[in-house]
């Protein structure tokens, strides 16, 4: 059952906000992916997500809390569901656009990590999370880990659609490292 937040305070504006700025941002760039790929990503997305608070966040862990309720309320799918996914567009479409290698991959790696584990502590300070057992220190590498299975599945998705003869890129769109 879909739980209605218990009010509406500064942890949900946090959650519109941070499901609204990389919506918009991903909406504002050029279509990169096909719709095949977008689909691949997003779900993906919604999996790691979910995945990981059903480890770590429920018993026997219960490292945290996600809003006002250990429930899953409205306010949990936009964390869910509009603001991972289009953040994960923006890493993959960059990561696709730019296409950095060696030290430059683990650059940006790092990068995004860092920017996520800054979030995070926004979120935190709004009262998106409650830590239990979870340290806002762990965060970075738990970032470093989601990304590069990021990273892994992208190259997985590329290759099978290749091999299938699937395009994953739109029309129009340069190969990685074009433009």
């Amino acid at each position: 059952m879909l739980y209605a937040p218990e009010r509406f305070d500064l942890n949900e504006w946090f959650d519109l906000f941070s499901a609204a700025l990389p919506l918009t941002i991903a909406f504002l760039l050029p279509g990169r992916f096909t719709l095949i790929a977008l689909t691949v990503f997003t779900v993906f997305s919604v999996f790691m997500a979910q995945t990981v608070d059903s480890l770590i966040a429920v018993k026997p862990y219960d490292l945290y809390d996600v809003n006002d309720t250990v429930k899953y309320d409205v306010s949990d799918i936009f964390i869910y569901y509009f603001s991972y996914p289009p953040t994960t567009y923006l890493f993959l479409y960059f990561y696709d656009k730019w296409s950095p290698k060696g030290w430059r991959r683990a650059g940006y790696v790092l990068a995004w990590s860092l920017l996520s584990w800054g979030l995070e502590w926004a979120a935190y300070r709004c009262h998106v999370f409650y830590y239990k057992g979870w340290k806002l220190a762990y965060s970075p590498i738990a970032y470093v880990v989601i990304y590069a299975l990021f990273m892994a599945m992208f190259h997985m998705v590329e290759t099978v659609m290749n091999r299938e003869g699937y395009p994953m890129r739109r029309s129009g769109q340069a190969p990685p490292g074009g433009s």
